[in-house]
């Protein structure tokens, strides 16, 4: 059975501990339930309404598209285990640990990342991080489309990463 986890506005000004509703910040490209015990399959985004709006278009990258896919899901600091918590505004009161990178069930990689909620254990975890990042953000092959009022984006939470430009 599905769950449903978020409805939020964005406004122009917002005091959350999270980036999630700041208008005027980039949210990278991550996926979904990072910091959560229960599995995050799939992501339904829909805008409901839109009032005196710049900018705030959706990024998307499938991981197929990913220039760096097969070199950083391949990476064994990807497979090691992440301790992954959240702020208080999630409402979360426990950490997970699992891999930013797995397989299915078919040998494909996928991906759980969000970069806010990583606690590194060592450099080593911390570098590849920031690598991971870096390219992620720096894709050529990033979607960059404005979600208009009454769109909606259904997504693989594990092939599809999204975010937000500012």
């Amino acid at each position: 059975m599905g769950k449903f986890y978020a409805k939020f506005h964005v406004k122009h000004d917002d005091a959350s501990d999270s980036y999630l509703r700041k208008a005027y910040m980039n949210m990278d490209l991550h996926t979904d339930g990072t910091y959560v015990k229960e599995k995050t399959d799939w992501v339904l985004m829909t805008k409901i309404e839109e009032k005196n709006v710049q900018g705030g278009e959706t990024s998307l990258l499938h991981l197929d598209d990913w220039e760096h896919c097969d070199e950083l899901s391949k990476d064994p600091v990807g497979r090691q285990n992440f301790i992954w918590g959240s702020p208080k505004s999630k409402n979360i009161d426990y950490k997970v640990e699992h891999p930013v990178f797995f397989n299915d069930e078919e040998g494909r990689a996928q991906i759980s990342y969000i970069d806010q909620f990583p606690e590194p254990k060592n450099m080593e975890q911390g570098n590849f991080l920031q690598k991971l990042s870096d390219s992620l953000e720096e894709s050529k092959n990033k979607i960059i489309t404005n979600l208009l009022p009454g769109s909606a984006v259904l997504s693989n939470n594990y092939f599809w990463l999204h975010g937000r430009k500012p």
